[in-house]
C-alpha cells in the first residue's frame, strides 16, 4: 500500500492532478530502471490519495475529486483516473477520523486556537502557549514552536495578500460597474494560481473566456 496524503487550507480542485505527479515521482523511486523493460509484469504498491482541509471556506464533510474532471475532452474508456478523497478536519465538523487519530484531532484544535488569537498582538505565539498549557500538541511544540510560528507566519501573509487583491479586484469591479466582469476575473485569478504552468490560451479554454480577459487579469494582478 502507498498512501499519499497532503494538508490544505484551501479548497484546491487540482489535487489529483498534484498527487499524480507525486505518485509518479514515487514509483521512479520504487521501481529499478532495468525492472520496467522486463518481459515480465512489475508489481507496485496500490496507492490511495488523500487531501485534509481545514480552511475557513465552507467544505463539505468529505468530498472526491477526480483527475477526469480536469481533461479538456471527455475521457475515453482507456484513459487516466484517480481519485482523492478530500477530508474536513475542522474540528466543528467532527468527521470520525478525528476520533481515531488523536494526532489529527489536536492538530485541528491547534488551528482552532490559532484563529481565536488571530485578531490579538503575537497571536500565533499566544495561541502555541495555549495548546502548550492544555496538552495539545504540545511535546511537539515544545520542540519545534519556533517552527511552526515561521510556516504559519508565511502561510497567513500569503492568504491576506491574496484576500486584499480579491478585495481590489472587487471594488474595482464595482465602481466600473463590471459585475459580472469581477466573477470572471475570480475565475481566472484562481485558475491562474491554481496552473501556473498553463499558457493564457489554455487558462482561457478552461475558464470558458477570451485570451484578453486571462491578460488583463495576469497585468491587473501582477501575475
Amino acid at each position: 500500500m502507498l498512501v499519499l496524503g497532503e494538508h490544505q487550507s484551501t479548497v484546491n480542485p487540482n489535487m489529483p492532478l498534484r498527487c499524480l505527479m507525486y505518485v509518479g515521482r514515487a514509483y521512479e523511486q520504487l521501481v529499478e530502471k532495468k525492472a520496467r523493460y522486463r518481459t515480465t509484469q512489475v508489481k507496485i504498491p496500490t496507492p490511495e490519495f488523500y487531501t485534509f482541509y481545514n480552511g475557513t471556506e465552507e467544505f463539505p464533510l468529505e468530498k472526491e475529486l477526480r483527475l477526469s474532471d480536469a481533461f479538456l475532452d471527455a475521457p475515453g474508456g482507456n484513459s487516466a483516473e484517480l481519485k482523492v478523497k478530500v477530508i474536513n478536519i475542522n474540528s466543528n465538523k467532527a468527521h470520525i477520523i478525528l476520533k481515531k487519530c488523536g494526532i489529527l484531532r489536536e492538530y485541528s484544535l491547534f488551528v482552532d486556537k490559532v484563529r481565536e488569537h488571530s485578531i490579538e498582538e503575537d497571536s500565533i505565539k499566544r495561541a502555541i502557549n495555549e495548546c502548550i498549557r492544555q496538552g495539545i500538541l504540545s511535546d511537539y511544540l515544545k520542540r519545534k514552536g519556533s517552527e511552526v510560528t515561521n510556516m504559519l507566519i508565511a502561510e497567513y501573509s500569503y492568504e491576506e495578500d491574496i484576500q486584499v487583491k480579491q478585495q481590489e479586484a472587487m471594488q474595482k469591479g464595482r465602481k466600473e460597474g463590471r459585475g459580472e466582469g469581477l466573477v470572471l476575473s475570480a475565475q481566472i485569478f484562481r485558475a491562474l494560481q491554481c496552473n501556473p504552468s498553463l499558457t493564457d490560451a489554455q487558462i482561457a479554454e478552461m475558464v470558458g473566456c477570451d485570451l484578453d480577459d486571462v491578460e488583463s487579469t495576469r497585468k491587473a494582478f501582477g501575475l
